[in-house]
């Protein structure tokens, strides 16, 4: 189990974070060498992608959505990634959607290993970053409300660590 009282959201992550907005995946082919030292060098990295996920999804699912809109969208991505679809496990990002808006969960996720989850993950939240134009002050804005969400996500987690075993 991760232990996230180590993790902590610092600039270089932010700063990572919104060249990877800005750039795609290939900014991130620098800094390899710096999520890899240790995991939760990684998870501060990571966490933030996470908090970027949910905070696309919460922006273009709130406060309603039906399970139609998440099909579509998955659908639509897909058709948009092109000859990348199939790094896009139809089952797992709807899974994840559905997860991430509070949705009834799918009977089956589809596969649930690093790869599948990451791949549709940032897929996704490219899109709909991508999809909501943001200028430079709405991104920076985003930025901030990911950041702020996942500092909650992290505090949540160690919370969940530091309390006694229920009896």
């Amino acid at each position: 189990m991760m232990d996230y009282s180590a993790v902590k959201i610092k600039e270089e992550n932010i700063l990572a974070l919104r060249s990877f907005l800005l750039e795609g995946p290939e900014s991130w082919a620098p800094l390899e060498d710096k999520i890899r030292v240790d995991d939760e060098t990684a998870a501060g990295y990571m966490s933030l992608l996470y908090g970027a996920f949910h905070v696309a999804l919460r922006r273009r699912f709130s406060p309603t959505y039906s399970i139609g809109e998440i099909v579509r969208l998955v659908a639509k991505i897909r058709i948009t990634a092109g000859e990348d679809a199939d790094l896009i496990n139809t089952l797992a990002a709807e899974s994840m959607i559905r997860h991430a808006v509070g949705a009834t969960p799918l009977q089956s996720t589809g596969p649930d290993d690093v790869r599948t989850v990451l791949n549709a993950q940032i897929f996704i939240m490219l899109y709909l970053v991508a999809e909501m134009d943001l200028d430079r002050a709405g991104l920076e804005q985003f930025i901030d409300e990911v950041t702020a969400y996942t500092e909650q996500w992290l505090a949540a987690r160690r919370a969940e660590v530091s309390a006694p075993p229920s009896t």
